[in-house]
């Protein structure tokens, strides 16, 4: 599709190694995904890599630049159509690299920085201890006995660091212990301190008074004071950090303090894994019920598919012509599809207004929204200090992730981020150079939840196949929390393409479930949330379309509403999608879907939202929902719906309803329909072990849902 074709009548010149391809009204550029290939030690030859269309020759001018800090000033290397590599020197050590492809050209890309380059003797000392020949979970359980061993008299703690919270547990000799939040460790004035009755729980012993100080108007104790009383060594991860800022070196322990008896408790680059587990150790990797109430509740939300693959009404990432390394089939050899990688150099969605979506959702009874910052294809909707495949080199250029989080919070809905680990785009991803690819996947996650103020969803998808022991799972949950204590994550997050022989253990399967493009079973074990798309396309193989194409159709209103009565009564939520137009708006006739379906939960909404999941479950005739009171006692809601019952089971006319007697006690029933009746008594007897259910005269059984509400 991109070969270059050469005719007498018309020559292709070639200006400083630029060739411009006109497909369609795509326009595609010579090269793609430049990056650095190479380990960044001193004494290494690092190459230049980019991608050309099919193969064909382009000999750009290629620029090899360094700086001190990620993204600061530059200095230029070496510069030419012959600089296709780069052999690092002793001068070269701290310092970070990047090359520009096509320089001083409109068609300049630039690759990710790489670094700070380190010296062999410290790549000498670092130590994975995620070996591949053992299972990730036989790897923490070694880690965790050596922990146990090492830190068998010791005390540790967090404590708020940055943007960093600090854990909510301490550790005494092996014990963990809960920390309320009025008895935490805090800082004053660039110290630690700790309260009395931090020492009492903890040490179980009092302080001499003349180290106590007043300290955020409390007295309490600074921790070096306290080490000395104590006679303990004091191990800070503030201080003790690697030579250099090198992701393999650097464990992730801001804020970690430990207190011990023995000297030079960890190195923090031998024993990095070490390290970040004592940190993993002291937080809760799952939500508990308190933290997952309003997602309970919540029952409906909107989930956005967009990135500049709209603007070829592809399917994001799915319909990339590229290869897909290690992972699903593509039937593609090409590294790069040019015409789809390069579709965000005119994606300009000048007509994007989240709060116009706000609208839509909120009109449409949603509680919460999702919208897909990065997918599979690598394109972030956010700039990012940690790749330039970004919105930020668009000609539109602003954050869309800044504005759709400011329009959520303003709207009063809960904020989600969908997110994949699986990237079909870096040249890092699952190769020998991984590490690279955890950096920007550790870097980017931070970035997301430490811009846009609370994060309530961190939606991901499935990972490629791959080992758990590629990913460190738990340091990045664990660094999640950190960020946001009260975050809810998916099940997806550590879910391999068959990389995993073992079953996940319980505390990395996230907090609820997400089975896509199909309605749950009932469930009130594991929150869920079933996503479904409000677009289709007839005749393809896709079970939904999540993004834009003017050829989807758009499910009707009655579809809509069953997935979402389907889901109520079985305790879970829906999460619909819509995949937004290259301007930035939503298709009217999807926008209208959702519209309608919030015309009729308004009548419904006491059966909806704040409900739980039966106890009538699997019902011929529909199922229910109930409420209970702080004493227990339910008051239920039938939703006699033909859109759920079973085939030939349907309530029609004003056929009495029969239900069996749980011993619930109902004396009262009511009516709730989307349409005249509202509210009017319902005749209700007892007969044996079952209840007769009435409904008043002139009323008769509505087409979409009947909801009985007993009491």
């Amino acid at each position: 599709m991109f070969k270059f074709k050469h005719r007498t009548s018309c020559i292709l010149t070639v200006l400083a190694g630029i060739i411009s391809i006109q497909v369609g009204n795509a326009i595609t550029v010579p090269w793609l995904r430049p990056y650095i290939n190479g380990e960044e030690v001193v004494g290494t030859t690092l190459e230049s890599r980019y991608s050309t269309p099919d193969g064909e020759s382009a000999n750009p001018v290629i620029r090899w630049e360094k700086a001190d800090v990620r993204n600061g000033k530059t200095v230029v290397v070496q510069q030419g159509r012959d600089a296709k590599s780069y052999t690092l020197t002793d001068k070269d050590a701290g310092k970070y690299f990047r090359i520009i492809v096509g320089c001083g050209t409109k068609d300049e890309a630039a690759s990710q920085w790489i670094g700070p380059v380190i010296t062999e003797k410290q790549v000498e000392s670092i130590n994975n201890r995620f070996h591949p020949g053992r299972s990730y979970q036989e790897n923490v359980n070694e880690l965790q006995k050596e922990l146990s061993e090492k830190l068998r008299n010791a005390v540790y703690f967090t404590v708020d660091t940055d943007k960093l919270h600090g854990a909510p547990c301490a550790m005494a000799r092996n014990k963990r212990i809960p920390l309320p939040k009025d008895i935490r460790p805090f800082r004053e004035n660039g110290k630690i301190y700790i309260s009395q009755p931090f020492v009492q729980a903890i040490f179980n012993r009092e302080l001499p008074d003349e180290i106590m100080e007043e300290a955020a108007g409390q007295k309490a104790y600074e921790i070096s004071n306290v080490a000395r009383v104590l006679q303990l060594n004091l191990w800070q991860g503030d201080k003790e950090k690697s030579p250099v800022p090198n992701f393999r070196m650097q464990p992730m322990a801001e804020g970690l303090v430990i207190l011990s008896p023995e000297k030079d408790i960890f190195s923090p680059v031998e024993d990095r894994d070490l390290i970040n587990e004592a940190v993993n150790g002291l937080f809760d990797f799952k939500a508990d019920n308190k933290q997952l109430k309003w997602f309970r509740d919540a029952k409906f939300g909107l989930f956005v598919h967009w990135n500049p693959s709209s603007l070829l009404e592809r399917e994001i990432s799915w319909e990339r012509n590229a290869a897909r390394p290690k992972d699903s089939a593509s039937g593609h050899k090409n590294t790069v599809d040019f015409e789809y990688d390069s579709a965000h150099r005119r994606f300009n969605p000048k007509q994007y207004d989240p709060r116009k979506w706000m609208s839509v959702a909120k009109k449409s009874g949603m509680k919460y929204a999702v919208l897909t910052t990065k997918h599979h294809d690598g394109f972030s909707n956010f700039p990012s200090n940690y790749d330039t495949f970004t919105i930020a080199a668009t000609p539109y250029g602003k954050d869309i992730v800044e504005q759709f989080a400011a329009a959520v919070h303003a709207a009063g809905l809960r904020l989600g981020f969908y997110y994949s680990g699986r990237d079909w785009y870096n040249p890092y991803y699952l190769t020998d150079q991984h590490y690279r690819y955890l950096e920007y996947y550790f870097g980017q996650v931070s970035e997301l939840l430490t811009r846009y103020g609370q994060v309530d969803v961190l939606w991901f998808d499935s990972l490629g196949n791959s080992s758990l022991n590629q990913w460190d799972p738990r340091t990045m949950i664990r660094r999640i929390k950190q960020y946001q204590p009260d975050i809810l994550i998916n099940n997806r997050m550590n879910s391999t393409r068959g990389g995993n022989k073992e079953p996940l253990p319980d505390d990395l399967k996230g907090d609820f479930l997400t089975p896509e493009c199909k309605l749950g079973p009932f469930n009130t074990q594991t929150p869920w949330e079933s996503c479904m798309t409000v677009a289709d396309i007839p005749g393809t193989r896709w079970t939904g379309n999540w993004s834009y194409t003017s050829n989807a159709t758009t499910k009707p209103v009655e579809t809509s509403i069953r997935f979402l009565i389907n889901n109520i009564v079985k305790d879970g939520n829906l999460l619909y999608n819509i995949g937004p137009t290259p301007l930035g708006t939503f298709d009217p006739k999807q926008a209208e879907t959702f519209l309608s379906m919030g015309k009729w939960i308004a009548f419904y909404k006491e059966a909806i939202y704040n409900t739980r999941g039966g106890p009538y479950r699997d019902q011929p005739w529909g199922g229910s929902c109930y409420r209970a009171d702080h004493n227990g006692k339910k008051t239920v809601y039938l939703h006699v719906s033909p859109l759920i019952a079973r085939q030939g089971k349907e309530l029609k006319g004003n056929t009495p309803l029969f239900i069996k007697d749980i011993g619930e006690k109902f004396t009262r029933a009511t009516l709730i329909v989307n349409g005249t009746g509202n509210g009017k008594f319902v005749r209700l007897e007892k007969e044996g072990d079952q209840y007769k259910i009435t409904l008043p005269e002139g009323v008769t059984w509505d087409r979409l849902d009947t909801v009985i509400k007993l009491q």
